[in-house]
């Protein structure tokens, strides 16, 4: 290879690594969460080393098991999502689309998108999908930006006593048909 060939490996090397670099991930609960429970997740923006004006993703989840009751966008995102537009909360499909934030002042590095608060309704393991929002693509100082985004999961798991109850009654069945046997 010559110097030249090189040079042009090494940028193109460096850039598709700064490309990887800015993403949107779903921070996942570190424990499972209880049936009932109603818990936060944070979507992060991380990597970027340019300042971001704002950007856009859809969500998905999986409606029998989590139910989507707010999204908030923090204020240092002046311009970003109001109520439910462009597109509400669906809970029966598992969807919310156009989730943006944007600011006029820019942001570089690692920050907060959004705060998404669910309610566990049923056991099980629900996927947190974030997808492009083709309303709101992602801008920077030089244009358009591609970011990757990092998915995340959410355990939903019966509360303690639920099965403490649950193991009680099967006891309690155990015993009566012993003692009408016996």
């Amino acid at each position: 290879m010559t110097l030249q060939q090189h040079f042009i490996a090494t940028v193109l090397a460096t850039t598709s690594l700064w490309a990887q670099a800015q993403s949107i991930e779903v921070q996942s609960p570190l424990a499972p969460v209880d049936i009932g429970a109603t818990f936060t997740i944070d979507i992060l923006g991380k990597g970027f080393a340019n300042n971001i004006y704002g950007g856009g993703y859809d969500v998905s989840f999986d409606a029998s098991i989590l139910r989507l009751d707010k999204v908030v966008v923090p204020a240092i995102w002046e311009l970003g999502y109001v109520d439910d537009t462009p597109g509400p909360i669906d809970n029966v499909t598992g969807t919310k689309p156009g989730v943006n934030f944007n600011t006029l002042a820019g942001r570089k590095g690692d920050f907060t998108t959004a705060t998404l608060t669910f309610t566990a309704l049923a056991a099980g393991t629900s996927q947190i999908t974030l997808s492009a929002s083709p309303l709101w693509p992602f801008a920077d100082d030089n244009g358009e930006v591609a970011v990757s985004f990092k998915n995340g999961t959410v355990a939903a798991v019966p509360e303690p006593a639920s099965v403490a109850m649950v193991l009680a009654g099967l006891g309690l069945v155990a015993m009566r048909l012993r003692r009408a046997r016996g």
